[in-house]
């Protein structure tokens, strides 16, 4: 019941955010254009993991990410944001590997602070003490960042669920501190 709330609320919300995106138009492969910039972010990760991996239990989680302004499909005002991060786990018997794709759309908010909420995308390798499971996962991620010339923080908060083979699945929330270097 409360994936299915979590997925009308984050549909609802999306919604509304979209609407004014879909209205100033979107540009299709920015990256072919000549003015494209990707604006990348390199940044490593460190926080909390809750994880329910057959057994409820917070683990801690670290990893790498890349963000990029999205060549694929793009907003008049260069809004939308693509996170690439490698994430991973290693605590209680749970060893995964997760690699995640996050386009977000993202809303300056001043002072080099901007606010930015997308899907969630990732493939998931998997071992809780049961042998290597590749998973597929889905979900939504939201964060705050602050950049400030090439200083970058932020702070992030994501729910990922993934397909269970074999009695082992990582549906879990993720709450993650980055610190990085935008270029």
């Amino acid at each position: 019941m409360s994936k299915k709330l979590f997925a009308a609320a984050l549909l609802a919300g999306l919604s509304v955010v979209a609407t004014p995106v879909l209205a100033e138009g979107l540009k299709f492969l920015p990256i072919l254009e000549s003015g494209y910039k990707a604006e990348p972010t390199l940044a490593v990760s460190a926080g909390v993991m809750q994880a329910s991996a057959g057994r409820d239990q917070s683990m801690a989680v670290y990893g790498l990410e890349l963000s990029m302004n999205c060549g694929l499909v793009q907003t008049a005002d260069n809004r939308i944001r693509t996170h690439l991060a490698l994430n991973r786990v290693d605590q209680s018997g749970l060893k995964a590997t997760a690699l995640e794709l996050s386009p977000r759309y993202t809303v300056p908010l001043g002072g080099g602070f901007s606010f930015g909420a997308g899907p969630a995308l990732a493939w998931v390798k998997a071992d809780a003490e049961r042998g290597d499971k590749d998973l597929f996962g889905y979900g939504a991620a939201a964060g705050v960042a602050y950049r400030s010339g090439h200083y970058f923080s932020g702070i992030d908060l994501r729910y990922l669920n993934t397909d269970r083979r074999e009695a082992v699945g990582l549906e879990n929330w993720t709450l993650a501190v980055k610190l990085g270097v935008n270029f």
